[in-house]
């Protein structure tokens, strides 16, 4: 019996995936996503009885790119911060994903708090307010990630290893947000974030997709909800690049497809990331 409702809580639980071909198969992947979209609705009632117009953007592009996102003086101060942040206690990891490296600082609610501008930024009702009306509760920040991510190794055409997050992807099947807040200039050289704007949306097409992607989930191809061509065209998928300036604030929705862009040879990305996933069945409006 045990085992019977730790599965159960397992499958209404923000898990990826149903590790379960039969239980896919019968379409419970599908109304996992139908059901989760109703929790948010309901939520959204309960919480926000009109939203700002950078919100409604957010909810209905998927993603909002807000330049000039903080003065100059308190941007410098922030920079300041993640240049030396190896000062701070926090916990550092290097991440190898195809051809390109992030190196990456994180620090939890007790150590960015020693960061003083960070935390302001953290603190900013107009980024908190944003996170909020996408993910339908309030929400604080629980870690915050100070990445970068290179290309050392020189690509050769048609035979380098493309990084998985080089894929047109979602990643997970319900709104749970990030964002990147970007302390250089990113160029399209640099590899910038792609996003197709408005695809976080159901469609009876997005239903098809994953259904499909959930059946065969035992498929490397499948297994990170992946989109090829033929899937990018199958669901009419845009595309937006965020070559954008030092200063600009990304917050964008992961269950929209999205991916990072081709890089040459020593372009490096620098930016302050947030994540918020919860458990996308719950109707607390406060995390």
């Amino acid at each position: 019996m045990s085992k019977f409702y730790s599965k159960m809580n397992g499958i209404f639980s923000g898990q990826k995936i149903i590790h379960n071909t039969f239980l896919n198969l019968i379409g419970l992947h599908v109304f996992r996503i139908l059901l989760s979209r109703l929790f948010h609705s309901i939520r959204t009632r309960l919480l926000f009885s009109e939203l700002s117009d950078d919100q409604n953007t957010l909810r209905r592009e998927g993603i909002i790119i807000i330049k000039n996102f903080l003065s100059d003086e308190k941007f410098k101060s922030i920079k300041y911060e993640f240049m030396n942040a190896k000062k701070i206690d926090g916990t550092d990891s290097e991440i190898h994903d195809g051809d390109s490296i992030w190196t990456r600082r994180k620090f939890n609610r007790r150590q960015y708090s020693k960061l003083s501008n960070t935390n302001e930024l953290l603190s900013d009702s107009r980024l908190l307010d944003l996170i909020s009306a996408g993910e339908a509760r309030k929400v604080t920040p629980d870690a915050v990630w100070f990445d970068e991510m290179y290309y050392p190794e020189k690509k050769i055409q048609g035979k380098h290893e493309a990084a998985n997050a080089e894929l047109s992807h979602i990643d997970v099947f319900y709104h749970a947000h990030k964002s990147m807040y970007f302390i250089d200039d990113v160029c399209d050289e640099d590899g910038p974030f792609n996003f197709s704007p408005g695809s976080q949306h159901l469609s009876l097409k997005r239903l098809w997709f994953e259904y499909k992607k959930s059946v065969g989930h035992k498929k490397p191809e499948n297994a990170e909800f992946q989109a090829n061509e033929k899937d990018r065209i199958f669901l009419g998928l845009k595309n937006i690049k965020a070559t954008v300036p030092a200063n600009t604030l990304v917050v964008f929705d992961g269950c929209a497809f999205h991916k990072r862009g081709n890089a040459e040879v020593g372009s490096k990305r620098s930016a302050i990331f947030l994540q918020f996933r919860y458990n996308p069945f719950s109707l607390k409006t406060k995390i």
